[in-house]
């Protein structure tokens, strides 16, 4: 296939002119077509349509050449088109002559990744899904855990000069892996070394919530810009491929979940509703009107039955998840509930009231509440093996068992601790500063090391 497809771009890519700095709004019209016109559209026009493609017009482009699609919206590093400029798949293009820069191939790269824009003006090009249905198990998946395969590390979407507020973290279930969100960007470290394994780009703005799948295959990003918009975002892990894209939002999404067999992602935000959207095609299935205030957290139950909901004003909610229908409404905090996580029959709640509360789903009676954060919980989450993790206002992050007794304190962070994980026996955490700090259980809570979130410097050939 690759061949038919491929005698593409023709016999004389002639190298344009050096670009500068890329624009963040990188669009065919005003930054692709022209480098295709000096290299490319000799062969690739209506006329010749060399291999089937023709690179003259934006509909042209995106429709592909004898071989199929060579723009792969929002995946640049898997479209032909840019493999084969880029010299890394058969046949290199061109086969002769000099080749393009590498300011225009960033340029295509940037342009493809950011969802291939016709011009300032248009709508990006929409992303085909491919999330397959995954069984619902409680085990550790059979095979070698899912880790990053070979993915890129990319330079930042957006360089800024320091890191953000720490909203996004989340950990593998069974991998030592930790994905942390910043600007237009989620990154992907060694839990135990601390390495920089890749860079994910969300172009819609800034993530406020990552989850990994029940089999860890997966990762999910929620967020957008403030006001404006909000998506939820789903790659492959081992890959780093895009594989879906759901929601419409017009504003940030503030909390959203994977279900367990990964058909459905609920999410919430400051429009008060739970939406559940179909990861196979992007609709959206259920559009539900109970919370009076923002939901600010959103969580599947770990057999997929329930999903439950909670808001800026304290009020939890559970629903049926095929349905949409209320199961049942838990009351108890008196602030704003900041996160939500399942295990089978239990949930856990944390909340600016400071406290951490586990739900029997069954009754919904509270099995045990205790003082958590001095100022507020931040958030709250399992761990495979049960355990719970915390943190929030008092600066710290915590380990629990299901009775409220803390395992672990860690030494104080410079700031509000916002979100916090557990993988093994590490915990990471990271605060309002921005700063994200790793911890060992067996040394007490003491730091051992930082993961350096803050934006790279351009890379030197």
């Amino acid at each position: 296939m690759h061949r038919t497809l491929l005698g593409f771009l023709g016999l004389g890519l002639a190298a344009g002119p050096v670009l500068g700095a890329l624009p963040e709004k990188v669009t065919f019209e005003d930054h692709v077509l022209p480098v295709f016109q000096n290299a490319c559209n000799n062969c690739h026009n209506p006329d010749k349509k060399k291999a089937g493609l023709d690179l003259t017009t934006y509909g042209a482009t995106m429709q592909g050449s004898d071989g199929g699609k060579v723009v792969k919206v929002g995946d640049a590093a898997s479209s032909m088109l840019l493999k084969c400029i880029n010299g890394t798949e058969e046949p290199v293009m061109p086969p002769k002559g000099d080749r393009l820069t590498a300011e225009q191939i960033a340029l295509v790269e940037r342009w493809i990744a950011t969802r291939a824009l016709e011009s300032m003006t248009s709508k990006a090009a929409a992303l085909p899904n491919s999330v397959g249905v995954a069984t619902v198990t409680l085990k550790r998946p059979d095979g070698p855990a899912p880790m990053p395969v070979n993915l890129k590390v990319n330079e930042p979407v957006l360089p800024t000069p320091r890191a953000n507020a720490l909203v996004a973290l989340a950990a593998s279930p069974w991998s030592p892996l930790t994905a942390v969100g910043g600007q237009k960007q989620v990154q992907l470290y060694h839990s135990d070394t601390l390495e920089l394994l890749g860079v994910l780009p969300f172009p819609e703005g800034m993530p406020t919530i990552l989850r990994f799948s029940r089999n860890g295959q997966l990762l999910m990003a929620g967020g957008g810009i403030g006001a404006k918009s909000g998506r939820v975002a789903i790659w492959n892990v081992p890959t780093g491929e895009r594989v879906a894209t759901v929601g419409t939002e017009v504003d940030q999404v503030l909390s959203a979940d994977l279900s367990p067999d990964q058909s459905t992602v609920a999410l919430g935000g400051p429009n008060r509703l739970l939406k559940l959207y179909n990861t196979k095609d992007g609709s959206l299935k259920k559009s539900i009107k109970k919370h009076t205030d923002w939901v600010t957290a959103v969580a599947y139950s770990a057999d997929g039955g329930y999903v439950a909901s909670a808001d800026r004003a304290g009020g939890i909610t559970v629903w049926e998840a095929t349905s949409g229908e209320e199961a049942i409404t838990l009351t108890g905090h008196k602030s704003a509930v900041t996160a939500l996580a399942f295990l089978p029959g239990l949930l856990a709640s944390a909340s600016l009231d400071g406290s951490i509360v586990l739900w029997d789903i069954s009754d919904g009676k509270e099995l045990k509440k205790w003082a958590a954060h001095a100022g507020g919980a931040e958030f709250v989450d399992f761990t495979p093996d049960g355990r719970i993790v915390s943190c929030g206002r008092d600066r710290t992050a915590k380990v629990w068992n299901q009775e409220g007794k803390a395992l672990l304190t860690t030494a104080p962070m410079g700031e509000i601790t916002l979100r916090a994980v557990l993988v093994g026996d590490t915990v990471v955490a990271g605060d309002w500063t921005g700063k994200v700090q790793a911890y060992g259980i067996a040394d007490g809570g003491k730091p051992f090391g930082e993961i350096a979130v803050t934006p790279m410097l351009a890379s030197k050939p």
